[in-house]
């Protein structure tokens, strides 16, 4: 039994709370009978949600692709070519540090989901589509440095049977020699003739230049030849093969290349006619370059400039023919070319070759009346002249030789100037010219020659 206290405790508790407890019991039974009437697996208030989009919600976010709400994929499958392809073409558009990389992975995803689907990718892109694709990767890996993956993406054309233009070929060619990837350009070459292509005038000319900066010199000629059959070649084509049999001594091809321009009309500047010239003195053909100068001396516009007349004085010198120097250096002003620095010193090399020392000590007085001043190769060229009196020299051409080095002292490393006044120690010393030496040992001092 309840005590009268406990009684009017509990009276008062039901006072208290007894409409809240019988307000909740209502709430809870109406809830009940509402679940009981409603479809099945919904709940009032929260979104209903399809098994088709939540495999799509599903998707792990490092893929990197897109959800799209009216993808019909099942759970495990991320996405559909088509889609993986829209990306691809909508990343050539942005401009994210990581867009090459991000590309390329999609390309390859891409491959991927067209073997497993056995779809085309003309089935998938069409044919303009499919162009923008391989035309935008083939741009994307020349930028990013991965000229070698050229030929597996043309592979990749192959296989998915995307026709290769000769327009893409030509603008990849393009774009890799901007990046002066010159091999590259040739290896895209052959692949343009493997797809039955001929490419143009333009072109030629162009690997022309490839091959010659590659050193596949049997190559330029064959690129010239075709260009040769196509048109007139440009003025830059011709240099370009003037420089190549430059560099193999192909004295006759190299004249072979002047006849053309002749017989073309094209017309014939200095800059050729110097290269054609150093082609046959460093073949040794020195009496046929006389030749080809005379024949250019008769032009209406005198081609023939100081470098020309020069080449000549240097095959010359070479031979130690100091007269044939003497007489192409005549030559030269009667044509109206002013001879320079490098011109009296090849003539004063010519004399020292040819045993006359003391004819080069006059060809300097000359160059001074001239107004040019002796430089390091003057100096060289006539210590070399004093040196080889041996012991017919004398004070006198011992002060001579001290008065040039004096001259040109701003015109010498220390290096040469160490070792030319120590071979003209050398000479005065076993000439027994002890006066000479004091001067040679004082002058030293002052230059800080050691």
């Amino acid at each position: 039994m309840l005590s009268v206290q406990q009684m009017e405790f509990l009276e008062d508790l039901w006072r208290s709370i007894g409409l809240e407890v019988v307000i909740f019991v209502v709430t809870l039974c109406c809830a009940f009978l509402v679940r009981s009437f409603s479809p099945k697996g919904t709940v009032p208030g929260r979104k209903v949600v399809s098994p088709q989009h939540k495999a799509s919600t599903d998707l792990p976010k490092s893929t990197g692709f897109r959800r799209n709400p009216e993808h019909k994929g099942t759970q495990g499958q991320n996405t559909e070519p088509a889609d993986v392809l829209r990306e691809v073409m909508q990343s050539f558009h942005e401009q994210s540090a990581g867009r090459p990389s991000k590309i390329l992975g999609l390309y390859a995803e891409l491959g991927h989901l067209l073997e497993k689907s056995g779809q085309t990718l003309l089935e998938v892109a069409g044919g303009q589509t499919a162009n923008d694709l391989y035309t935008g990767l083939a741009q994307l890996v020349i930028r990013t440095g991965k000229h070698q993956s050229l030929d597996s993406i043309i592979d990749d054309m192959v296989g998915h049977q995307v026709p290769r233009s000769l327009a893409f070929y030509e603008s990849v060619m393009k774009q890799l020699a901007v990046q002066k990837q010159f091999r590259m350009a040739l290896r895209i070459y052959d692949r343009l003739v493997e797809d039955g292509l001929e490419t143009t005038a333009i072109t030629y000319s162009c690997l022309i230049r490839f091959a010659a900066e590659v050193g596949d010199f049997s190559r330029a000629q064959l690129f010239f030849e075709k260009l040769s059959s196509l048109t007139t070649p440009s003025i830059r084509a011709y240099m370009t093969m003037l420089g190549v049999h430059n560099k193999r001594q192909d004295w006759r091809s190299a004249l072979a290349v002047i006849r053309d321009m002749k017989a073309r009309g094209v017309t014939l500047d200095s800059l050729a006619l110097n290269v054609a010239l150093s082609t046959g003195v460093a073949a040794d053909k020195v009496e046929e370059v006389l030749e080809l100068l005379a024949e250019a001396e008769q032009m209406e516009k005198c081609v023939p400039d100081v470098v020309s007349y020069n080449t000549l004085i240097k095959a010359f010198a070479q031979r130690a023919n100091y007269a044939g120097a003497c007489e192409v250096l005549d030559r030269m002003q009667q044509r109206k070319k002013y001879p320079n620095a490098i011109t009296f010193n090849t003539v004063m090399d010519a004399a020292v070759r040819a045993g006359k020392p003391q004819e080069a000590w006059t060809r300097l007085q000359e160059m001074r009346k001239r107004g040019f001043k002796p430089d390091k190769f003057t100096c060289s060229i006539l210590v070399k002249a004093f040196c080889k009196a041996g012991q017919l020299i004398t004070e006198e051409s011992v002060d001579r030789a001290l008065a040039l080095l004096d001259e040109a002292n701003d015109c010498l490393d220390a290096t040469l100037k160490t070792t030319l006044y120590n071979n003209v120690l050398d000479i005065t010393t076993k000439a027994n010219l002890n006066a000479s030496i004091l001067n040679i040992m004082q002058q030293m001092r002052v230059r800080g020659v050691k």
